[in-house]
């Protein structure tokens, strides 16, 4: 059923090719994708908004269930649920794609550039701006009735309903004591004994993910 609706949804879209310009917002579709053995020859290029171009990577994913065309989806803005996130993190880590892929001098890299964007965007809820010393002078100043107030609006540490949900199931004495660490897309607390297991996984310390 699935490869039916694919290939009548390419085979429509064919004769679009003259009004795939810039600014058109058509994208160019490998039928077969480059990651399933693809060329980029003509006749296997069609042309989709960007909506059935998400369509099209998910009908091949449940064709084929090949990790690389949920990445396609996440990558062109697909919502995808916790399974399909945590499917095509694993992927990533056990083929080094992305992050996981990156050297230590690669990550120290995209974190500079990731903070000199926050402190060039001005944006005053950013990591870089909370941590700078006015960031600090105001958070000192706002006091606790205040301070948690704003932590409540824009959803800051425990008031965000992950991490409570998480604080709630790891308990106020199990958190003391352990360690955060994160794949890129996922983090998590673990006990100090288990770091290197988890570095093997390509886990590192710190709160940050990339995706």
């Amino acid at each position: 059923m699935y490869l039916s609706i694919y290939y009548k949804l390419c085979q429509s879209k064919k004769q679009l090719k003259e009004s795939w310009i810039k600014g058109s917002g058509l994208h160019r579709h490998h039928i077969i994708p480059i990651h399933s053995g693809g060329t980029d020859d003509e006749n296997n290029f069609t042309y989709l908004t960007v909506r059935e171009h998400i369509i099209a990577h998910f009908l091949l994913w449940k064709i084929h269930r090949n990790p690389n065309d949920l990445r396609a989806t996440h990558m062109l803005g697909a919502n995808l649920s916790p399974q399909y996130r945590k499917t095509i993190g694993e992927f990533c880590r056990d083929h080094k794609i992305g992050f996981h892929g990156a050297t230590k001098e690669q990550r120290r890299e995209w974190s500079r550039r990731g903070l000199e964007e926050q402190k060039q965007s001005g944006d005053k809820n950013t990591f870089y701006y909370w941590s700078s010393e006015e960031g600090r002078k105001k958070r000192a100043s706002m006091g606790g009735e205040v301070g948690s107030q704003t932590q409540i609006s824009n959803k800051i540490g425990i008031h965000n309903p992950e991490n409570f949900k998480k604080n709630a199931i790891l308990g106020g004495k199990a958190i003391k004591g352990m360690i955060c660490v994160t794949n890129g897309t996922h983090r998590t607390r673990i006990k100090p004994d288990k770091l290197e297991e988890y570095i093997s996984k390509g886990y590192r310390r710190g709160f940050t993910i990339s995706f």
